[in-house]
């Protein structure tokens, strides 16, 4: 198994990854979803479970399965190349898989610039100016959408929201991640990603210039966002937790953040842990906060990896990775 992991390393530009990293990564995994509970009381987690409404969450898949259709049209935006659709979202989703094998979705970059080298037939250092625009794009709509549900929400909010005594336990832990994610990035700050951002931000500024592309990318970028928002939304609706939209995308919206820095595959434990101390506390601080969190999670983290790992083997296959 070590030696499938490490060639897939050297076909896809990942870092290495040891089988005990691997292992690492379950047992942090099996304790998010042990000890979460804890934080809401296993025994009102569980009757929250007893008493969901199911008939939202095939919903609440197909919102899923939309953030890799509007991943791809970004990308197609971003790369300027009548890339082929279907296997654009198929690229979406491979890459979803390799980000489940290395923090800082550096796994899914390897997979888009490799895909944009062989379906667009562009240079590497061409896909890896279009991967730095389609992140930038998608920074500018998420933190823009940040900043608008966080007013939204405000006016949503009763004037004295409750303070569970067990929410803090999550936000503690969520912020441990985001200092040991920031730590994690200082090296790479001034050789990689701030020079990739640059380099996004003067391609964003040129794509402005064509109208018709810029609106097909941000778009695209909108598109991941509201679905995953939405995706969010339905779980909480699930459980009969009653927030406005506004203060459920603005919880969701947050709890990315934290998952984008997290030192953690997909933010795995981060993002649970901010999305439980965001619902507890504007008030869901029993059992429903981390039903919805971790029924959520498995929508989106967990139920991709198998269609994603397929998504590799078939793009592998036909020559176009």
């Amino acid at each position: 198994m070590e030696a499938t992991v490490e060639r897939f390393e050297r076909e896809y530009h990942l870092p290495r990854i040891k089988l005990q990293t691997v292992f690492s990564l379950v047992v942090l995994a099996v304790a998010i979803h042990i000890l979460l509970p804890q934080i809401g009381e296993l025994r009102h987690s569980f009757n929250a479970i007893k008493r969901a409404d199911a008939n939202w969450l095939p919903l609440a898949l197909v919102t899923t399965a939309l953030t890799f259709i509007f991943a791809a049209v970004a990308l197609r935006a971003a790369s300027c190349r009548p890339l082929p659709f279907v296997k654009t979202v198929l690229a979406q989703l491979a890459s979803s898989f390799a980000n489940r094998l290395a923090p800082g979705s550096v796994g899914g970059l390897g997979v888009n610039e490799r895909f944009l080298s062989h379906a667009g037939g562009m240079s590497n250092a061409a896909a890896s100016t279009a991967l730095a625009l389609n992140g930038v794009a998608g920074l500018v709509v998420h933190m823009s959408a940040l900043v608008v549900t966080a007013i939204l929400a405000r006016g949503d909010a009763s004037e004295h929201w409750p303070r569970p005594h067990h929410w803090q336990v999550a936000a503690a832990f969520a912020l441990i991640m985001v200092i040991a994610g920031v730590l994690w990035r200082a090296p790479r700050l001034r050789s990689h990603i701030i020079p990739a951002l640059k380099d996004g931000w003067n391609e964003l500024l040129e794509i402005l210039k064509r109208p018709a592309e810029a609106v097909v990318l941000f778009l695209g970028a909108a598109g991941i966002t509201t679905s995953y928002a939405v995706t969010f939304y339905l779980c909480l609706v699930a459980f009969h937790v009653h927030i406005s939209p506004a203060q459920a995308a603005f919880v969701y919206l947050g709890g990315a953040v934290v998952s984008g820095v997290a030192p953690t595959p997909g933010g795995l434990g981060a993002m649970e842990a901010a999305l439980v101390a965001g619902l507890t506390h504007v008030g869901i601080h029993d059992g429903r906060a981390v039903a919805s969190v971790l029924t959520f999670r498995l929508l989106t983290y967990w139920l991709p990896i198998l269609p994603g790992y397929l998504s590799l083997r078939s793009l592998r296959r036909a020559h176009l990775l």
